[in-house]
């Protein structure tokens, strides 16, 4: 099997964190440009890794699968409507992964304590083989903890979340939001 399975029907793209993010930013010739998805209370990416991702011997360069994975579960704070910094990020390659090869990365939410987000997330291949999977601790923060940083381009997280608020109604449970928040154009 060279494809990789259809993506499920209800799911809705994001926006990306930022036109120069590297691990989603359209505008980084540099970057893997993922388009990710959320699908319920996850959410997924479609990759097939280029050229300039390798490392040795044809195969994905770990640092990249790692930003992958680190770029991915950090969707899920859009999920969450929390923003927050990666404090830890563990990655298990399994097998290695070939440029040009389609896969399916996953992420979702495993536990929330306190301001302590944990995710999880994994890469399959098209035959469904998992070859590399990550370990993430997130650690909740104000707004104003990214503000201090400004913006590449203009466009960023920041100006996404801010934006969510307000298609976000005043009476959502806390936790996952409706499918509309970060939507591709909210």
């Amino acid at each position: 099997m060279t494809e990789l399975p259809p993506r499920p029907a209800d799911a809705i793209l994001l926006d990306p964190h930022g036109d120069r993010c590297f691990g989603c930013g359209p505008d980084n010739p540099a970057g893997v440009a993922l388009q990710v998805y959320r699908v319920g209370d996850e959410v997924l990416a479609d990759v097939c890794f280029a050229p300039k991702h390798a490392g040795a011997h044809g195969v994905v360069h770990g640092g990249v699968l790692a930003s992958a994975c680190d770029d991915l579960v950090a969707f899920l704070l859009y999920v969450l409507r929390q923003p927050a910094v990666t404090r830890s990020l563990q990655v298990e390659y399994l097998a290695p992964v070939p440029v040009g090869e389609p896969h399916r990365l996953v992420g979702r939410l495993v536990s929330q304590e306190g301001r302590r987000l944990t995710m999880a997330a994994e890469g399959r291949a098209a035959d469904g083989t998992v070859r590399f999977s990550a370990h993430a601790v997130f650690v909740t923060v104000d707004l104003a903890h990214f503000e201090r940083f400004g913006s590449v381009d203009g466009a960023d997280a920041v100006t996404r979340f801010r934006a969510a608020d307000t298609t976000v109604s005043d009476m959502s449970p806390p936790g996952p939001a409706g499918p509309a928040t970060m939507a591709r154009g909210a």
